[in-house]
């Protein structure tokens, strides 16, 4: 059986068993959605070879114009295409499964332990370094989505601008995006690069492989009944269709979603106080995946491992389910005018919100010379030297406890 695995592994026909490995790999080392997919690459297209070039731009243009976490799209993507509905399941909960178990150990312990000496201390550090990498986000974002000609610079800033003045001014945040949606289509809709280049040939992608009906329905049928027993108790219930909603409008990744988060936890169903939602997204950047795994550490304080689970089903279902409906018919979602449209004006809209919902962090954060030091440092270090987060968090942490009393 090894040898079967290894001989299909060179032929570019991994086994199953093989691409799990993989992606539990990367799902124990990746930190952030970027991160995650810098490693897809690396392993499954330069050093594997069981993806070309063109299939991984493929799935990072879903990943673009699908909601959620980026990481957890291109992984079901990936899954989709060589095992159908069965890797669209369960390939983004293996890859989901270190972070799942990283934010249980760590809600469990901030909620038992939070009021040891040094617990305090240390989220002052992590939350001046949420706020470095909120602004590494809002830069980063903008660089990728203020592209193109002059004019749809100029228009993209517009939706931005009025995002980020109405998040400011207190206005409701699901009714930002919706409107950053609209003024996508009224602005971008006569853009001449509001559609893809015709001129470029499209990759010839291989069709999902042929499984026995067993096999190809059993993953639809298992994630119905875990979503019919998650709606049949009241608390799961409500915490699974809270995060869902935020999962099916998280346009732009895990930090452009965390004023939708704010939204729903903190001011919509107070679940969480502001202080434990900073904290929250601390937690969310100390455990490997991606950032939306903070519903997890929401629905620990609400309800235990149960709210834990039903959060996290929650808010990392859509990508998945999505998946399966447009992989096939992404061609020709992705030039159709008013698709592009939207998605752009929530990409866009997405960045007003986080710039805004990075000002009111750095205005709760901010309080002391050892936070403004630990939100410049890691800034430096994540935008101008170009490292991995992790370095910063280990230098945040270290720094707090030493000097942070």
């Amino acid at each position: 059986m090894v040898k079967q695995d290894e001989a299909a592994d060179a032929i570019g026909a991994p086994s199953l068993w093989a691409m799990l490995g993989q992606v539990l790999y990367i799902g124990t080392i990746g930190y952030g959605g970027p991160t995650a997919l810098t490693y897809l690459r690396s392993i499954f297209v330069n050093r594997r070879g069981w993806f070309s070039d063109e299939e991984f731009l493929e799935a990072m243009s879903l990943a673009q114009i699908l909601p959620g976490s980026t990481g957890v799209t291109a992984v079901s993507y990936f899954g989709y295409r060589r095992y159908g509905y069965l890797g669209a399941v369960l390939f983004p909960l293996v890859f989901l499964t270190p972070s799942i178990l990283a934010i249980l150990v760590l809600s469990w312990a901030y909620f038992s332990f939070g009021y040891l000496s040094f617990v305090p201390p240390l989220f002052a550090g992590l939350g001046a370094l949420v706020v470095a990498l909120l602004l590494n986000a809002t830069l980063s974002l903008g660089s990728a989505v203020f592209t193109g000609s002059r004019a749809s610079i100029a228009l993209g800033l517009v939706i931005a601008a009025v995002t980020f003045a109405g998040s400011m001014a207190g206005i409701n945040v699901i009714w930002l995006v919706l409107a950053s949606g609209l003024l996508g289509v009224a602005l971008f809709w006569k853009q001449p690069d509001a559609v893809a280049d015709q001129s470029v040939p499209e990759p010839q992608l291989p069709p999902a492989p042929s499984l026995s009906p067993v096999r190809r329905f059993a993953p639809l049928v298992a994630t119905a009944a875990l979503i019919a027993l998650v709606l049949a108790l009241p608390e799961s219930r409500t915490l699974f269709l809270s995060f869902f909603q935020v999962g099916l409008l998280a346009f732009g990744g895990g930090f452009a979603s965390v004023a939708l988060l704010q939204h729903v936890v903190v001011e919509q169903m107070s679940w969480l106080p502001f202080a434990q939602f900073r904290d929250g997204i601390a937690l969310g950047q100390v455990t490997p995946g991606p950032v939306l795994i903070t519903a997890g550490f929401v629905g620990y304080k609400v309800s235990g491992v149960w709210g834990l689970l039903a959060a996290t089903f929650g808010i990392f279902l859509p990508p998945a389910l999505l998946i399966m409906v447009v992989a096939d018919l992404h061609e020709r979602f992705k030039r159709n005018r008013v698709v592009r449209s939207v998605v752009r004006g929530f990409q866009a809209g997405f960045i007003g919100l986080v710039a805004a919902i990075t000002i009111e962090f750095g205005i709760q954060s901010l309080v002391s010379w050892q936070t403004w030091l630990i939100c410049v440092a890691s800034f430096v270090v994540v935008w101008w030297f170009k490292r991995s987060a992790g370095w910063a968090i280990l230098g945040t942490i270290a720094f707090a406890l030493l000097f942070i009393h």
